[in-house]
């Protein structure tokens, strides 16, 4: 049997809790605070001065339903998301919080992704599922963006649902910005695996963590290097799906 990992078992996990330090943090959480006084923020929705998402908006927002589809032919068996990515508000807040670390985008996502935990609790009993992995960031965006957001919801994931959250995969190419190609350009971006798992015992059922899901070719990479590690079951969830 392999060695049982660590709950830190790569330097990004690391990076991570040590992000309160990191000068990209201080920038953007300075920003924030000034650009709010000097460019009054406006809701996502409305457009209503004063809120990314007004009070009004929010409440009419309903995102309660965990939506999941049964994938056939590869290495994840099924895919789980609470938000359409055709979704203005849920696309407008996930790039706030991704690209700029926006903290109220991922406090209003993290609210809205609640209601629906009971649904994946009940996935996370049936399947057996020991783990949510996270899809990595390469080093190179790593320390471009000072965080890397399916560390963070995989963290949070696990802390709401009672379920480990174990850092087993290495990005080891850069990749390039996915969200700039094309469907295709994405799928050959990916034929040779960026991905490995770290030499830890991996576990057999485990759901693995990312933002988005747009073609599938990345979280597909990331569970083919899992499946070579001895996972067996494995499903992945995003905030979104494209």
């Amino acid at each position: 049997m392999g060695a049982q990992a660590p709950f830190f078992v790569n330097s990004k996990s690391v990076r991570s809790d040590l992000f309160c330090h990191h000068p990209m943090n201080f920038f953007n959480r300075w920003f924030e605070k000034t650009g709010d006084v000097l460019f009054p923020r406006s809701c996502v929705a409305c457009k209503k001065e004063g809120a990314l998402l007004c009070s009004t908006c929010f409440a009419n927002w309903n995102t309660t339903h965990l939506s999941s589809e049964d994938l056939k032919g590869g290495d994840i068996g099924k895919q789980f998301w609470t938000f359409a990515y055709a979704d203005p508000i849920a696309r407008e807040l996930i790039c706030s919080w991704k690209y700029y670390f926006d903290a109220t985008a991922w406090s209003i996502l993290q609210a809205k992704i609640l209601p629906s935990f009971s649904n994946f609790r009940e996935v996370i009993r049936s399947e057996r599922i020991e783990a949510f992995i996270p899809v990595p960031l390469h080093d190179q965006r790593f320390c471009e963006r000072g965080f890397d957001q399916a560390e963070t919801l995989a963290r949070f994931l696990a802390q709401e649902l009672g379920c480990a959250c174990r850092p087993l995969l290495v990005r080891e190419r850069n990749t390039g910005k996915q969200a700039e190609r094309t469907p295709e350009e994405r799928c050959v971006s990916m034929q040779e695996n960026p991905f490995s798992a770290l030499p830890f015992s991996v576990p057999k059922n485990l759901i693995l963590i990312d933002d988005v899901w747009t073609t599938g070719s990345t979280a597909s990479a990331a569970a083919s290097a899992l499946r070579a590690r001895g996972a067996e079951k494995i499903f992945i969830y995003t905030i979104a799906k494209g």
